[in-house]
């Protein structure tokens, strides 16, 4: 049995151990890695999570047909994006922002 120490675990691959912190475009490269086995190995769940992620659909298709963006890419920046939004949106409702209208 391998431990996480191996150099063959597969979360020391996808996340370096000298940055453990990621910047937004390793995040995409790791994105369009899975996005890309996804397209390759398994379509139905990467839109099934899609469709859960609130991805909107013409913008898949717009990723899909993009002649400057590869599909893998442009669906993983659409995957991102979402995400960044779902935690803008938390944000703006969390606690420390009630406006005076809360309770009613």
């Amino acid at each position: 049995m391998k431990d996480e120490h191996d150099s063959d675990f597969p979360a020391k691959q996808m996340f370096p151990e000298h940055d453990p912190v990621l910047d937004e475009e390793s995040v995409i490269q790791l994105f369009t890695l899975r996005v890309e086995a996804l397209i390759r190995d398994d379509l139905d769940l990467l839109l099934s999570t899609l469709y859960r992620l609130d991805v909107e659909e013409d913008k898949i298709q717009h990723a899909l047909r993009s002649s400057t963006v590869p599909p893998a890419r442009g669906i993983a920046m659409l995957i991102l994006d979402r995400q960044k939004e779902r935690l803008k949106t938390r944000k703006s409702y969390s606690k420390g922002n009630q406006t005076k209208w809360e309770g009613l």
